[in-house]
């Protein structure tokens, strides 16, 4: 799945005098100071934005999701976002701008917690992602989305969840949906689609992986996407972020992406320039911004 608006939208930095970072250093340097790296995810509202917070899915306390929507419109199209933090940390919270450009483009925007290491393993993550799924399908109409055009995206962790949930068919398939009821899948700025190569990098994931997953490497095959990009299918494309290109993460977003066309499936990989593993998830949608039309041409392609 090849698109002429993706590769006009990011050909260049130079085309992007607007883009907040543009001035900034190459992202490689950006990303060596990360840590460093203090930014607002508080919710960017638009001035016909409603907010509806703290929904219950399920019976646990992290078991709520917040929908934005836009304060009229009927047939929308819906965005399940799920959250980074290494499955251990992060909250429906961190969304800066995109409930803002989102709902003044017409689409509805919810995002949801998960259960979390250490409180919960595996697959309580997963499980809580299909379960905000199914509830979204159900009460889209609520809010003036459609129910037949759900779109789910994540962000680092939440790339691993998003990508895992509409290819692995038992976690929707216990809340009585299919993939085919997943429109479309965003992997914005992840790299963690095979667990025991992340593992095989070293650093940090080791143990992130260990924790939330248990020690056994057979337990991280199968809760690796990569593993179950055999069951992709052209009716669900999928759209894989990175922010530097070369990098591991971008890497494994092109194998990922590969190994959905070889089953027969649909995905696109692009480089987001002049951005960090945080900034590319927290400018979208920002004034400037050009990666926001990105996410909204791929969400009005795939609902249409």
């Amino acid at each position: 799945m090849r698109r002429t608006f993706i590769l006009l939208a990011l050909a260049s930095p130079a085309a992007l005098p607007a883009d907040p970072l543009a001035a900034q250093p190459p992202a490689k340097e950006q990303e060596k100071a990360k840590e460093k790296e203090k930014v607002d995810m508080t919710a960017v509202l638009g001035k016909d934005t409603v907010v509806k917070a703290d929904v219950a899915f399920g019976k646990d306390d992290k078991q709520r999701l917040d929908v934005y929507h836009p304060k009229t419109g009927a047939g929308c199209p819906v965005v399940v976002f799920v959250h980074r933090g290494e499955w251990t940390t992060g909250d429906k919270s961190e969304v800066s701008f995109k409930p803002k450009f989102l709902n003044e483009n017409g689409v509805v925007f919810i995002s949801t917690n998960y259960r979390l290491y250490p409180a919960a393993r595996f697959p309580a993550h997963a499980e809580d992602v299909a379960a905000a799924v199914r509830w979204a399908v159900d009460h889209a109409p609520e809010f003036g989305g459609d129910p037949k055009k759900v779109v789910l995206m994540g962000h680092s962790a939440g790339c691993h969840l998003s990508t895992l949930v509409a290819l692995d068919p038992k976690y929707l398939a216990a809340v009585k949906l299919t993939p085919r009821d997943v429109r479309g899948v965003v992997a914005w700025s992840g790299g963690a689609y095979d667990l025991v190569a992340k593992v095989a990098e070293g650093g940090s994931y080791k143990q992130h992986i260990t924790n939330a997953f248990g020690p056994d490497e057979a337990v991280w095959r199968d809760c690796s996407p990569v593993t179950h990009a055999k069951n992709a299918a052209p009716t669900t494309p999928f759209l894989f972020t990175s922010y530097e290109k070369g990098s591991n993460a971008n890497l494994a977003a092109e194998r990922m992406a590969g190994a959905v066309r070889t089953a027969g499936g649909k995905a696109d990989v692009v480089v987001l320039e002049n951005r960090t593993h945080t900034t590319a998830i927290h400018l979208v949608g920002a004034p400037g911004d050009t990666t926001g039309a990105l996410l909204l041409n791929f969400v009005r392609d795939v609902t249409k």
